[in-house]
């Protein structure tokens, strides 16, 4: 009797979910093993008190996102066009450089990455660059305040090999869309594809024998022919593979920073004029947006990225009231109600971090995580490549490639 080959994926994130879908799309059977208590992974929407959904994980979705736009369009998940604007943000606190100043600066600190060859941007990071860069030295500190911020990282840590031709191009507008019901809402819808979805499910260990893969939760052993490492790269790290993984794949993912990085979001009692504002003091930023039905949700989100600036917030001591002034100063014609919701990503078991922040070992190093071994391949965000990496677009895209990856691989048996 003819049966259909079966794969696990560990993680239930859009990077797993994404595997699964396609694979169940083949004709694959499909187990997938989570160990949180939801779906979603690094995607969590919330609701606060007065109704309005936050996104506690990702949250932007530009045009050029693809895979997400053709997500949740096969789900029926409508977009919604949030009006703020995720580059374009109005400078906030004493000394802050106008959006011109900053634009010029930027302008300047583009050219001269654009004539670096390939071997010298990376060797060099990003804040030392950055400090090379002739320009006002206003300019330079909020945008290295904002991008220390988006790296979720000390920018003397980070490679400058890891930033894309668009980098510098922070203060651009441009049209950003999260999904209407929250962005979460497409993981729920394709967990929902997935006939033996479990959640609570920790896994410890892989073996892989020559004709099957076999993943281990406790000392329950679920076997399949193929598996697909979906979980982000410290928790990868953690789990024990038998054999072994090759020795340049295992010291890419066990060596791999992660940003630290929360979010933080809370109800207004006016409904606020839509706004996106960076702070000159912090690595933090906070917007007010519109959400389904065009109005502005009365709200305000904020999101702080690099230990100092989740220090100097209070988030790392487990307060918010260091970050709730902080908002009150930027957002002086609104009042706050009720308690705050914040998540720090770098205290969360299943992450250890909140995205990929690349240093110059890992980036060169970086053809190593999307590469399979033997019946195993890798998903996530981290697996993206050049482009995507650190995004929902990315993890969408590099569990497109993983389920690639298996049919290859069963197609061989």
């Amino acid at each position: 009797m003819h049966t259909s080959p079966r794969a696990i994926v560990v993680g239930a994130g859009f990077a797993g979910l994404s595997t699964a879908t396609i694979l169940l799309d083949e004709g694959v059977d499909v187990t997938v093993l989570e160990a949180r208590e939801r779906v979603g992974g690094r995607v969590w929407s919330t609701t606060l008190t007065n109704g309005a959904i936050v996104e506690l994980g990702a949250e932007w979705i530009t045009a050029g996102n693809s895979a997400v736009r053709e997500a949740a369009a096969r789900f029926g998940i409508p977009l919604v066009e949030t009006g703020a604007s995720y580059g374009r943000r109005e400078p906030w606190g004493h000394g802050a450089a106008s959006l011109e100043a900053q634009s010029a600066f930027i302008a300047a600190a583009a050219a001269t990455r654009a004539s670096l060859a390939r071997a010298d941007a990376a060797a060099t990071s990003v804040g030392e660059f950055l400090e090379g860069v002739e320009g006002d030295d206003a300019a330079r500190s909020i945008v290295m305040r904002r991008l220390a911020g988006t790296c979720a990282q000390d920018l003397g840590r980070v490679s400058l090999a890891s930033f894309g031709d668009e980098a510098f191009a922070s203060t651009t507008g441009d049209r950003y869309f999260r999904a209407g019901p929250g962005n979460q809402a497409i993981a729920l819808a394709m967990a929902a594809r997935v006939p033996d979805l479990r959640l609570g499910h920790a896994v410890d260990a892989v073996t892989a024998g020559p004709d099957a893969v076999t993943v281990h939760v406790g000392s329950h052993a679920e076997p399949a022919e193929a598996v697909v490492v979906a979980v982000p790269a410290p928790i990868a790290a953690r789990l024990s593979f038998s054999p072994a993984l090759p020795d340049d794949v295992a010291t890419a993912i066990g060596g791999l920073p992660m940003g630290e990085a929360a979010k933080f979001a809370v109800v207004t009692k006016q409904r606020p004029s839509i706004r996106s504002r960076q702070s000159s003091a912090l690595s933090m930023w906070c917007w007010s947006a519109k959400g389904t039905g065009g109005k502005a949700r009365r709200c305000v989100a904020s999101f702080a990225g690099s230990r100092p600036a989740l220090e100097a917030l209070g988030v790392t001591r487990g307060e918010v009231a260091p970050w709730l002034d902080a908002l009150r100063e930027m957002n002086p014609d609104v009042t706050f109600e009720g308690e705050p919701v914040l998540y720090a990503w770098a205290d969360d078991p299943y992450t250890l971090g909140a995205y990929s922040a690349w240093d110059s070992a890992s980036w060169a190093r970086r053809d190593a995580f999307a590469r399979p071994v033997g019946r195993i391949a890798f998903a996530g965000e981290h697996t993206a490549g050049d482009d995507h990496h650190g995004t929902m677009e990315g993890a969408l895209r590099s569990g497109r490639r993983a389920a690639e990856q298996v049919l290859a691989s069963l197609a061989r048996r």
